[in-house]
């Protein structure tokens, strides 16, 4: 097994597994067509078809679903430990239902996140926290906010280095608002106080008044 492989497999059977437990259907991978259709790409590296998401359905540990995405942080090309693995990076959403816009919303911003990293929208950088991004969700979710997970992990440790997890939480137009203001870090600590949770719901209303 290469270093990729193993790498590979230490993410998604063994790290990922003792955090957010057993997915029952595999991994919803990314397609051409989203990137041809979403973002206009024409041609697409090879290994981008590699990158998926993952549902978690709930456990006996917590009520909620979780997907992750797997595959920014594929070690391509290395052999040997470095500080990031791959773009050293995942993104993860968590709901109160089993939902397949869970599923569109993290495969659409991991390719955006993959386009950034290789320059295709000049010199952008790649989603961090504090990072906003419209992503409507009907009926009342109209962004993402990017933030550090308040109930899981903050980062994992692979062979082939470490990976921060970036937890994506819906927000309101109203809340957008408020963060453009307060900035994100604010908003989040916001919801959280509220909410005591990180979970995004379409049907939620705004915390915060227009």
């Amino acid at each position: 097994m290469s270093f990729l492989e193993e790498s590979w497999e230490e993410r998604e059977e063994i790290q990922y597994k003792k955090i957010f437990g057993s997915t029952g259907r595999g991994i919803f991978p990314l397609s051409f067509e989203l990137f041809e259709n979403q973002f206009g790409v024409e041609s697409v590296d090879p290994t981008w078809l590699h990158y998926g998401v993952f549902a978690y359905p709930p456990n006996e540990k917590r009520e909620t679903w979780v997907y992750v995405t797997s595959g920014m942080s594929n070690p391509w090309g290395a052999e040997e430990k470095m500080e990031f693995s791959g773009l050293g990076v995942e993104f993860l959403l968590e709901t109160l239902e089993e939902s397949s816009w869970g599923i569109a919303a993290l495969q659409n911003l991991m390719a955006y996140n993959i386009l950034l990293s290789v320059g295709r929208f000049g010199e952008r950088e790649m989603l961090n926290y504090g990072d906003r991004v419209p992503l409507k969700i009907q009926p009342n979710i109209s962004n993402m906010v990017f933030s550090e997970p308040k109930d899981f992990p903050i980062s994992i440790e692979l062979q082939s280095g470490k990976v921060q997890l970036l937890q994506v939480l819906g927000i309101t137009i109203e809340e957008l608002a408020f963060a453009k203001l307060n900035g994100s870090h604010e908003l989040v600590e916001l919801i959280y106080s509220q909410q005591s949770s990180l979970v995004t719901s379409s049907i939620r209303q705004s915390w915060v008044s227009a």
